[in-house]
């Protein structure tokens, strides 16, 4: 589906946007090849939440967060952009080591951090927040009611099977509007939680369904629009030829005449880029490298 759904309920004093992400999280997970099912629930929990953030945005703006978990060596990355392109990706040492961690509590720990870059290329804010509830939906939730100074809430529910495939991907986003009571977000945690048929239906739902299914749980409610989501990376194989300038010519005929093929993998979303020997023969015809 991978559409935002855009709401305002409680006669347009909250404003309340929600998804099934699951393709979008699909791809992301593949990408980056990530063995530890802990850090894919990281990976996938962050960027499910943050894609919501999408629909808030305008123009050109867009969002760069960083999660560093206590061991600062495991890091995860998330990019969104108003015109819905997300990506997400985890630092090198996560595809490298081994999570001791078996809880995502633990796997935050006492010193985690969220860092946050948003705005336009020219005009950007960075925002740092801790991690005290070390649950990530909370904790990002945190950090957006630091930064902006409005309660907000950001709820994800990904599941996966016996195989660590994951099955579903939904998140949900709430925030007060101006001038709005606070005790209004209480019935949405209560009335939407994440294990609700509701996520499980509305990729079947119509927009005419959705819209009433939410005027049977709040007061008022309203669609407002949609938005889609889709991966993106600027990564291209003509980028990555790079690396052939980077190996010698004769190790580059060894390749050759050994049939092996010279392989490179984008390190912010973890797509492949394989350069067969024919390939590396016509480089090496166009005189392109230095002896």
């Amino acid at each position: 589906m991978n559409i935002i759904i855009k709401s305002l309920i409680f006669n347009k004093q909250v404003r309340l946007y929600f998804v099934d992400n699951t393709a979008l999280i699909k791809e992301i997970l593949a990408l980056n090849q990530i063995k530890s099912k802990l850090f894919n629930l990281a990976l996938g929990k962050t960027v499910s939440g943050l894609s919501l953030l999408s629909a808030t945005m305008k123009g050109e703006q867009r969002l760069s967060a960083t999660i560093t978990m206590s061991n600062p060596r495991y890091q995860i990355f998330a990019d969104v952009e108003a015109n819905g392109n997300v990506r997400g990706y985890v630092s090198k040492s996560v595809l490298e080591g081994n999570i001791e961690a078996v809880t995502l509590s633990e796997l935050i720990g006492d010193k985690a951090a969220i860092r946050v870059i948003k705005g336009f290329k020219m005009n950007q804010f960075t925002g740092i927040t801790d991690m005290p509830y070390k649950t990530l939906d909370e904790d990002i939730s945190h950090y957006f009611k630091q930064s902006d100074q409005i309660e907000t809430i950001i709820k994800t529910n990904i599941e996966f099977d016996e195989n660590h495939r994951l099955l579903s991907s939904y998140a949900m986003y709430a925030q007060l509007l101006p001038g709005a009571p606070q005790h209004l977000l209480m019935p949405i945690k209560e009335k939407l939680n994440m294990s609700s048929v509701f996520f499980n239906d509305i990729r079947y739902m119509c927009t005419q369904q959705i819209e009433d299914t939410l005027n049977e749980m709040f007061s008022d409610a309203q669609l407002i629009g949609c938005q889609h989501l889709q991966f993106f990376c600027v990564c291209s194989k003509e980028m990555f030829y790079g690396l052939l300038y980077s190996i010698d010519r004769k190790n580059l005929e060894k390749s050759i005449r050994a049939e092996q093929s010279v392989n490179s993998t984008c390190h912010v979303c973890g797509r492949s880029y394989v350069f067969s020997p024919s390939e590396i023969q016509a480089f090496l015809e166009r005189g392109e490298i230095i002896e």
